[in-house]
């Protein structure tokens, strides 16, 4: 019998499961994922950006959890030796009419409170050599992790928080 059983092992059911066996470290909690694989599907697959929140309304839930889980994943892999890259990332406009979009982003992630820098053409093209653009601006916190490595790492907290996992596990009922 299980206080918890969570269904899915990408990383939400994965991080759903960390987190119950730290919060409630006496209940039993169990994960169950129907592969031979953890994070087999969406989360194995996806591109491995660490958003910043650039694109989402200041003030709004979507920003601040978001800007939240930018700095939750970049402490996570820092705490637990996972491999991650904080390499920013350039946003361009390459037309006249894409300028004001890019001012507008410019001006969200300020007021998101997400470093931001305005880039010439010329600066843009040291960055990168194959991009041509009107103007761009640096995303400094956007990085990149390996998604499976983080779910590895949340299975192995689970096991070490006394939670069961079990693969090839499929739930019918």
């Amino acid at each position: 019998m299980y206080d918890f059983a969570i269904i899915g092992g990408g990383i939400v059911g994965l991080s759903t499961g960390m987190v119950l066996t730290q919060r409630y470290p006496h209940a039993k909690v169990l994960v169950l994922e129907k592969e031979s694989l953890w994070a087999f599907h969406q989360t194995g697959h996806n591109s491995g950006v660490i958003h910043s929140g650039i694109y989402y309304k200041p003030g709004s839930l979507k920003a601040e959890f978001c800007r939240d889980g930018c700095r939750s994943m970049i402490e996570f892999c820092q705490e637990n030796d996972v491999a991650y890259d904080v390499c920013g990332k350039v946003v361009v406009a390459t037309s006249e009419s894409e300028l004001p979009h890019l001012e507008k982003l410019f001006q969200r992630a300020l007021a998101n409170g997400i470093k931001v820098k305005r880039l010439r053409p010329e600066e843009v093209k040291e960055i990168e050599p194959h991009v041509s653009c009107l103007g761009g601006i640096r995303v400094f916190s956007t990085g990149i992790v390996d998604y499976r490595q983080v779910c590895l790492k949340y299975v192995e907290i689970i096991q070490q928080q006394g939670g069961k996992i079990s693969l090839n596990s499929k739930v019918k009922k």
